[in-house]
């Protein structure tokens, strides 16, 4: 009896468990299609940086981090690797004049899962798209930012991945992971309130370490005026 009890709750736990994430993927999925068109209505221009991924770069406030600076968001809620592959030539044949790259976190979950050849492989799609669609455009390879704790192993895995990928390709890494991660591995408390998405320190943070970056792309566009 105890048993079928268990049983039965069990099954239930799995249908709500089920019915919940189809919930979060219709709204996904929405929110999804409304950022993709708004993107193509008011597209990137010749000569801008952009700053592409998925939630985390799609909630930064970029224009008022760095002011003045010529730059589109093109993060999006929920992104992973293959839909940023999918999106890439939009935002490519305009002829960007950089393009800061974080994404492949929305891999990792078991109900989006990806394995690590897979993820590296879609990477290495988007970069071979950027080197051919826009050639002088320089591609900043971020590495994955940490989230809880159980995933700092395979994220550190990643990362050293996709360090050797950049390199291969010509492009720079730029590996956040230290100085967002506490002793264990984890996203330091101090700069999310859900182990994944940034507060406004976390921002901070994250300029200050791209700010010699960005620096050095208006000095170029300033010299070669």
């Amino acid at each position: 009896m105890t048993i079928t009890i268990l049983s039965v709750l069990f099954a239930v736990t799995l249908v709500f468990l089920a019915l919940s994430r189809m919930a979060v993927e219709r709204i996904e999925t929405h929110h999804y299609l409304q950022r993709a068109d708004f993107f193509q209505r008011y597209p990137v221009q010749q000569g801008d940086i952009v700053f592409l991924g998925d939630s985390i770069t799609d909630g930064g406030c970029w224009e008022e981090l760095f002011p003045g600076v010529p730059l589109k968001n093109r993060g999006i809620n929920a992104d992973n690797t293959r839909g940023v592959l999918e999106r890439l030539d939009d935002i490519l044949r305009p002829q960007p004049r950089a393009i800061f790259l974080l994404i492949g976190t929305n891999d990792l979950p078991w109900y989006t899962y990806l394995n690590d050849r897979a993820i590296l492989h879609t990477y290495n799609q988007i970069l071979d798209r950027c080197r051919a669609l826009a050639p002088d455009a320089v591609v900043h390879v971020q590495s994955l930012l940490p989230r809880q704790r159980i995933y700092a192993a395979r994220i550190l895995r990643i990362n050293a991945h996709l360090e050797t990928l950049a390199s291969r390709h010509g492009y720079p890494f730029i590996n956040l992971f230290p100085a967002f991660a506490d002793r264990q591995g984890a996203l330091r408390a101090d700069l999310t309130n859900d182990h994944l998405h940034l507060m406004a320190e976390g921002y901070s943070l994250w300029v200050s370490i791209l700010k010699p970056y960005i620096e050095q792309l208006h000095n170029e566009n300033v010299n070669s005026a």
